[in-house]
């Protein structure tokens, strides 16, 4: 945003603040500026010229010779421009003048030259060639800037001199402002800047307007949460013109095109007040009655410029009686504005809610200086000042102009302006500064706070309007105001006083990191990330119920409007993509699951505060070709899990409650008496469904209760004193014989067997029908003595024997 320092003269007295210093201070107190922009400086040796002759070019015919006048003298200038004229009023850059040819590239200090023979001193400028091409569009690539209906400037006049625009500009950065909505205008930032440097604001206060009872104005607003206060007045008799040259070049200085009086007035106000205002003209709105409403469903508006839009119903409209002629907060309607015909004009000064505004003007793709300045909670009582100095300002510049109407206005203001009570003893803990009251009272004072004293450790203070919407609200937002009055700078840096210690291990942070790097370092598994939505359809696919799973009210992708209440469905979605280029997949990911209904499972017990139960669970899935059962693998890799975090788990076989999930291999993984999750294949029918070729494991560990478990069961373990002797054996067992009834078997054979672990399951050639082989490594240890061969033999044959007579098992040969 640019501000310009005369601007801000015009409310307090800065003609002794130096450029330099005026941005410091603001830039350390208020908000960032971001650069000065002395204007003349830019436009030295640029002149107002006049053509006074025009001639084709002898050796050219894209070019014309030109004698311009520039006071003085009349200076020859060879020009391309398709709009030359004599009589033409131009920016004559003068030799030694700095532009930027066609508006590109570095700047070109301008010389006497010959073009095509012909002499030429000097340059008649695109607005683009000296920086002005914001302010004035061209209509061709050619086009020259045409000033003869822009200033009354005589030939030989300085460029910046004829535009106003010799000011002194800061550039203000938005971002630092966003929460400041009083400072979007020129008085705001005067209000600030007086109390900078503790000099004297001139007040504020426009005529107050005489109503006139020629015409009656009416304003319903049908959406007062949405429109908190609107006004609307009258003006006959107005005469569209330019405006005057003090007006011209005050939106000039900003970087605003003068358009004609009433308009650059309404722009004048936004400018010095920060609220944004509109003109109608008066003879398009049907019965003087404007109504605030939301738009219609599939209704549209051309707005000013010709740019047509179509609005929702959650859009607020300004309308009449028969259409919407503004899209509330953001820009008129093209058929509704003034034109030079114009004579009787419908002001508006409004406030809008911040919300609404900005959502509106994101979903349609269009964003204005007034919907930029509405989307920061305007000061609703500005409203009031705004009219007022437009109606003072068109009564001035119309001298047969007259309020003929009432003055409507429809106010549902409510805003909390305190008193907030603030704890001097905490705003100081706080600044880690001794500020005395009279200080804090001052400095509050001088920025517009009401402040009285309750007692000698706090005082009370009143919020003013212009702080008060979503700004001020806490007396920490107080202490704030206090803070940067001081300045940051000025409080001394002092290092921490609190002692240091290491930060907390996170335990779930911690065997997060563990499990995902043994899984992948270890065991050959890939890390998915997968986003938390997930879709219905692919829900019923797996035969799952999307009903269970909660719905967004505004989902980021529309095709996955649901919350996962497990990862394995998206998980599967990553297998069913990468199926058929590998014949060989493990994928794991560890996430959140969000699940509600069942009791206890809510964050907070207030039923407007609930949030869904977000535990941390591990998923993996296993596929590979030509491997018939992946359930012992994919059981195999959380045994050795389990073992590397040092606990044992159980596999407990289940009927699985899904019917994704293959009924013969299915089991509950237990930790202890705690289970923890479960592990199965998937069924043969949805791997099919989904597009699946191969059988497919899967593992759904609650990461929370596995934590539980473990905290419960770890405790140290010294190192074993004696070595082990290690065996292999191969069983034949018929196929309904589970692998943790056999390793329980073996394991109660004696206290010298330390561990079993199945390392691999095979039915097929050589194998009879209706049977499998089962292989386990076997840990054989005596922790007082080191085992012989002879006495390890004998456990394994002890082994055999309670295999042969507990399962009917044979030795594999």
């Amino acid at each position: 945003m640019k501000i310009s320092k005369q601007w801000l003269e015009d409310f307090v007295d800065l003609k002794k603040v130096s450029p330099a210093l005026l941005m410091e201070k603001i830039t350390m107190h208020t908000v960032e500026i971001e650069e000065i922009i002395n204007q003349a400086e830019a436009l030295d040796h640029i002149v107002v010229g006049e053509i006074t002759a025009l001639k084709d070019h002898p050796d050219a015919h894209s070019l014309r010779l030109c004698d311009v006048s520039v006071g003085k003298e009349t200076l020859p200038v060879v020009c391309g421009g398709s709009n030359l004229r004599e009589g033409m009023k131009v920016a004559m850059g003068m030799v030694g003048a700095k532009v930027r040819w066609h508006g590109e590239g570095e700047l070109i200090e301008l010389k006497k030259t010959n073009i095509r023979g012909e002499a030429s001193l000097g340059m008649i400028c695109a607005a683009e060639e000296i920086g002005l091409g914001n302010m004035f569009k061209k209509k061709d690539e050619k086009e020259i800037l045409d000033m003869t209906e822009l200033t009354e400037a005589q030939p030989g006049t300085p460029l910046a001199e004829a535009f106003g625009m010799d000011s002194v500009v800061l550039d203000v950065d938005n971002k630092s402002m966003t929460h400041r909505p009083d400072l979007w205008g020129h008085y705001g930032l005067a209000r600030d800047t007086a109390a900078i440097f503790n000099l004297e604001l001139t007040p504020y206060d426009p005529p107050e307007i005489t109503p006139g009872n020629a015409e009656k104005m009416t304003v319903d607003v049908k959406e007062p949460a949405l429109c908190p206060r609107y006004m609307g007045v009258i003006v006959d008799g107005v005469e569209i013109a330019p405006s005057p040259d003090w007006l011209k070049k005050k939106l000039a200085s900003v970087g605003v095109n003068p358009i004609n009086n009433i308009v650059d007035i309404t722009n004048y106000v936004m400018l010095e007040l920060g609220q944004p205002m509109h003109a109608f003209d008066a003879s398009t709105i049907a019965d003087n009655h404007i109504i605030v409403r939301h738009a219609k469903h599939g209704e549209t508006i051309v707005t000013l410029g010709g740019d047509e839009y179509e609005l929702t119903k959650d859009m607020l409209v300004i309308a009449d009686t028969k259409r919407a002629v503004a899209i509330a907060g953001i820009k008129g309607g093209d058929d509704s504005g003034v034109k030079e015909t114009s004579t009787k004009i419908i002001f508006e000064a409004a406030n809008f809610d911040a919300t609404s505004v900005r959502r509106a003007s994101t979903s349609i793709g269009l964003r204005t200086d007034a919907s930029s300045r509405f989307e920061k909670s305007l000061d609703p009582y500005t409203v009031g000042l705004a009219m007022r100095k437009a109606i003072a300002l068109t009564l001035e510049l119309c001298p047969n102009a007259t309020v003929v109407s009432n003055i409507a206005d429809v106010s549902h203001v409510s805003l909390h302006q305190g008193p907030i009570e603030l704890d001097l003893e905490y705003m100081r803990s706080r600044m880690g500064v001794m500020v005395e009251v009279s200080y804090v009272v001052d400095v509050l004072a001088r920025l517009g706070f009401g402040v009285e004293k309750k007692d000698e450790a706090t005082l009370s203070v009143t919020v003013p309007t212009w702080r008060a919407t979503k700004d001020v609200s806490i007396q920490e937002d107080l202490i704030e105001e206090v803070a940067r009055m001081y300045g940051y700078n000025n409080i001394p840096v002092e290092l921490p006083r609190a002692s240091i210690t290491p930060a907390a291990v996170d335990p779930l942070r911690a065997l997060t990191k563990q499990v995902k790097e043994l899984l992948a370092y270890e065991h050959g598994y890939t890390e998915v990330y997968n986003y938390s939505f997930t879709a219905p359809e692919w829900l019923e696919m797996l035969g799952l119920d999307p009903r269970k799973n909660i719905e967004l009210d505004n989902p980021i992708a529309k095709d996955r409007p649901l919350l996962r209440r497990s990862l394995l469905p998206n998980m599967l979605l990553n297998l069913e993509a990468n199926a058929h280029r590998y014949e060989a997949i493990r994928l794991f990911e560890v996430g959140r699951t969000y699940v509600t209904e069942k009791k206890g499972e809510y964050a907070d017990t207030k039923e407007k505060d609930r949030l869904p139960l977000q535990d941390t669970w591990l998923g993996m899935v296993y596929a590979e070709k030509d491997i018939a059962t992946p359930f012992f693998s994919a059981s195999e890799a959380v045994r050795m899990l389990a073992s590397r975090l040092g606990f044992e788990v159980a596999l407990e076989q289940e009927t699985p409650d899904m019917s994704m999930m293959h009924p013969g291999r299915y089991a509950t993984i237990v930790v202890g008496d705690t289970p923890i999750g479960y592990i199965g294949e998937l069924h043969p029918q949805t791997a099919e469904k989904i597009g699946i070729p191969y059988r497919t494991a899967m593992v759904h560990i609650h990461l929370n209760n596995l934590l539980e478990g473990m905290t419960e069961k770890n405790a140290y373990m010294p190192l074993a004193q004696y070595p082990s002797v290690d065996r292999d054996i191969a069983v034949v067992v018929d196929t309904d014989v589970v692998d943790a009834d056999v390793r329980a078997t073996i394991r109660g054979i004696d206290s010298q067997i330390e561990s079993v672990t199945l390392f691999d399951v095979y039915a097929g050639e050589h194998i009879d029908e209706g049977k499998k082989s089962l292989a386990y490594h076997i840990v054989y240890r005596n922790t007082k003595k080191t085992l012989t061969a002879e006495e390890a033999d004998a456990l394994q044959g002890k082994v055999l024997a309670a295999l042969q007579k507990t399962f009917g098992a044979e030795i594999r040969t």
